[in-house]
């Protein structure tokens, strides 16, 4: 697992993350724990596209595709997240 957040395996580790379906469902989630899943996927998104940049100049092709797929995996939770955001209120 994932030592900043327990929900998300360690990507080093070659887990894969739950299901959509095992998940919480954000909305059940407090507001302020949202804002963090969210905030996790964001990072996650951004450091991976550093990555891949950093490796690509270095001419490792494959490692960037590595790196862009987990960038892709993380904007893609960050979607599905922003599609159940807790009411504002």
């Amino acid at each position: 697992m994932n030592a900043h957040d327990p929900e998300r395996p360690d990507p080093q580790s070659g887990a894969q993350p739950p299901a959509p379906a095992e998940q919480a469902p954000a909305s059940a989630l407090d507001p302020a724990r949202w804002i963090h899943r969210l905030r996790n996927e964001l990072n996650t998104a951004s450091m991976a596209c550093a990555a891949a940049q950093a490796v690509l100049a270095g001419g490792a092709v494959v490692k960037a595709q590595e790196n862009l797929e987990r960038a892709r995996g993380a904007c893609a939770r960050a979607a599905a997240l922003l599609e159940q955001a807790p009411p504002r209120g």
